[in-house]
């Protein structure tokens, strides 16, 4: 999927494939692997509250081993192409253009080293992104005390309702979402361009109407304790998943619904906070550079079936049971999760 997004954004340019391609790399990707990419999931879910050695109802099962986090769980084929993710999505930060200059359509730190007109040039992107608003390029060339005509394009996600750039401290623009914006100008050595892209909290319904709670690029996933074991394969070597693999069960309650919120209030219901420590890897729950605090109520009836989250009530039923004490969860990023509730019902105050 990641690959087919890269490639259409190559052919089109179109802000929608570049949204759509960030989307799943900062949620989806590190969620499917250990932090040494040792093991790996086959199936992932949305809600995801056990990660155990069972046939559940997928049409498709490999021995029970599809949620299991190891070597060879699911159908081994994965082992081999589940690396590419990152190093692609890398090869796809930047591009070419047909006007004879360059767009950063995709948005992490890196460095582009090219040549324009026959002369070398480099961009150096200086981010944080997609748990910072701020992306930084700095412009270098080897002609000293010139100057180089070409255009820089930078996308503005459709997400982003102001993004605003200045050029060596200036202001230069602001641009609403959903949109590539050119920048043509005499570039010289050390030029920086600062492009800001605020991000604020707000919501997408899923199944049963049930809602995700999103900022920027990010979806936010409740924190669920964890303990995770490593089993040996009662089946191997005739089953799927190897010699042994890890399963995950959960420490800590799952089954919450969200306090019915309007959207225009998403930001006083829905608290971000941000750590001030920087890990070198930051998907996992111990590192996660970012949170989200809120408040929500169990919801009794809403059980395990089959060894996953049951069935998700619908929202919002009248009367609809849930327990009368709210509590203040934390929601972190989807991708730092092994375990998460991302799709939760909505429960009226």
């Amino acid at each position: 999927m990641m690959f087919s997004l890269e490639s259409m954004l190559e052919i089109t340019g179109q802000v929608a494939f570049a949204d759509h391609l960030e989307k799943i790399a900062f949620n989806a990707l590190p969620a499917q692997a250990s932090d040494d990419f040792m093991t790996r999931q086959y199936f992932q879910q949305a809600n995801q509250v056990m990660a155990t050695h069972k046939m559940r109802n997928f049409e498709t099962n490999h021995d029970g081993t599809d949620v299991c986090y190891g070597l060879l769980t699911g159908f081994p084929c994965c082992t081999a192409n589940m690396h590419q993710g990152w190093p692609k999505f890398v090869q796809n930060l930047w591009y070419a253009t047909a006007d004879g200059g360059l767009a950063a359509l995709v948005y992490g730190a890196s460095e582009v080293n090219t040549t324009i007109s026959g002369k070398p040039v480099s961009f150096k992107e200086e981010t944080n992104y997609p748990f910072n608003e701020d992306v930084r390029f700095v412009f270098n060339t080897n002609k000293k005390g010139g100057s180089i005509l070409f255009p820089l394009h930078l996308r503005i996600p459709a997400w982003c309702k102001n993004a605003t750039i200045k050029i060596n401290g200036q202001p230069w623009s602001t641009s609403e979402g959903d949109q590539v914006v050119n920048i043509k100008r005499e570039w010289k050595d050390g030029d920086v361009v600062e492009l800001r892209l605020p991000m604020h909290i707000y919501r997408n319904t899923w199944l049963e109407n049930s809602m995700s709670v999103e900022r920027g690029p990010l979806v936010y996933a409740l924190k669920i304790g964890e303990d995770k074991k490593l089993v040996k394969n009662p089946g191997y070597p005739s089953n799927y998943g190897g010699e042994e693999f890890y399963e995950i069960r959960p420490t800590t309650p799952w089954n919450y619904g969200l306090i019915q919120t309007p959207r225009e209030k998403m930001e006083e219901q829905y608290r971000f906070e941000k750590k001030t420590a920087k890990a070198v890897y930051p998907w996992n729950l111990e590192n996660a550079p970012v949170v989200i605090k809120t408040r929500a109520r169990r919801i009794p009836s809403w059980q395990l079936y089959n060894e996953m989250a049951g069935p998700l009530p619908f929202s919002i039923t009248y009367r609809f049971e849930s327990a009368a004490q709210e509590e203040e969860i934390e929601l972190v990023p989807y991708g730092c999760t092994n375990l998460r509730i991302s799709q939760f019902p909505v429960v009226n105050r």
